[in-house]
């Protein structure tokens, strides 16, 4: 299986259970490796008063990185906590 499917499969499978998680991609050109780089920045929306006193909700950030393999080990990670949470 490849990582962007396993990361897809673990983001449907948390939805399902009721936590949603966003992945944005960005990229930026690195001078050093001569090449694009492509980014990804994991978020989700909180809750949060506005300074009238009205509630609102912004999308938080989570995790940044430039590596699929961190960004599938971090929903591993939430996966592993949902399940023991739910034997709990």
């Amino acid at each position: 299986m490849k990582i962007r499917q396993a990361i897809h499969k673990l983001q449907s499978a948390l939805i399902a259970k009721g936590y949603i998680y966003k992945i944005n991609t960005y990229q930026f050109y690195s001078e050093q490796q001569n090449r694009i780089i492509t980014g990804y920045r994991i978020t989700e929306k909180q809750p949060y008063r506005k300074k009238n006193g009205e509630m609102s909700a912004k999308d938080v950030e989570l995790m940044n990185s430039c590596s699929q393999v961190e960004v599938l080990k971090w929903f591993v990670g939430k996966w592993n906590e949902v399940r023991e949470n739910e034997t709990d």
